[in-house]
């Protein structure tokens, strides 16, 4: 069981990290620039900031747990919907033409994650998306499940930090061939993605409940 939430936990991380913003593309170009390892130490700052977030967002939930269980087919086909159109705007997006402005030139580890870290942190706008992302899997953390609670948490960080992995391994693979146009591509590929799983959970949702009937 607890594995379970572990796994939904990578899988909720994953989906919030997808949208490729300015400090996911700070994170691509020190990796191009630099080295791998001074990419990853970036990418941590926006983990540790998503992962407080998704720790607000998830315990928030808990104080509408009741109507969310009240309401919770409801709730579910909001969350996927609205996921859905949020994967379209990604699939729409233009990521090379954002900027990191707020973000200043840092020379070691702990400036490197700290400065995303605290760019990060200063957008709260990212709880909505949090909460489009819980919602849509039906998930409110609570303190009277500290367990669900942790694995939950400790997936969504994990999640991320695969992704970053994953991502300054491959930026670092191409260093040489590598052009920031083909960010577009990836935002694409990501928003497609998005829209593909969450009609394909909207399309199971749906399909258990008239089950169910």
């Amino acid at each position: 069981m607890f594995l379970h939430y572990w796994a939904i936990g990578i899988l909720i991380g994953i989906l919030a990290i997808l949208p490729l913003g300015p400090l996911g593309i700070v994170v691509i170009q020190r990796t191009l620039i630099h080295n791998r390892k001074t990419g990853f130490y970036s990418a941590l700052g926006i983990v540790l900031s998503d992962t407080i977030y998704a720790s607000v967002t998830g315990f928030g939930m808990a104080l509408i747990l009741g109507i969310i269980r009240q309401h919770e087919l409801w709730f579910k086909l909001a969350g996927a919907l609205i996921l859905i159109v949020l994967g379209i705007v990604i699939f729409l997006s233009h990521p090379e033409r954002q900027t990191a402005k707020k973000l200043r030139k840092t020379s070691t580890p702990a400036k490197y994650l700290g400065g995303t870290f605290m760019v990060a942190i200063s957008n709260p706008y990212v709880m909505f998306w949090l909460l489009a992302i819980f919602s849509g899997f039906g998930i409110a953390l609570s303190i009277n499940k500290p367990i669900m609670a942790f694995f939950i948490l400790l997936g969504f960080f994990t999640g991320e930090v695969l992704w970053w992995i994953f991502v300054t391994w491959l930026m670092d693979r191409l260093r040489n061939r590598f052009s920031l146009k083909f960010l577009l591509w990836f935002n694409r590929l990501a928003g497609a993605g998005i829209v593909i799983f969450m009609i394909i959970f909207l399309v199971h949702t749906i399909y258990k409940e008239v089950a169910a009937l």
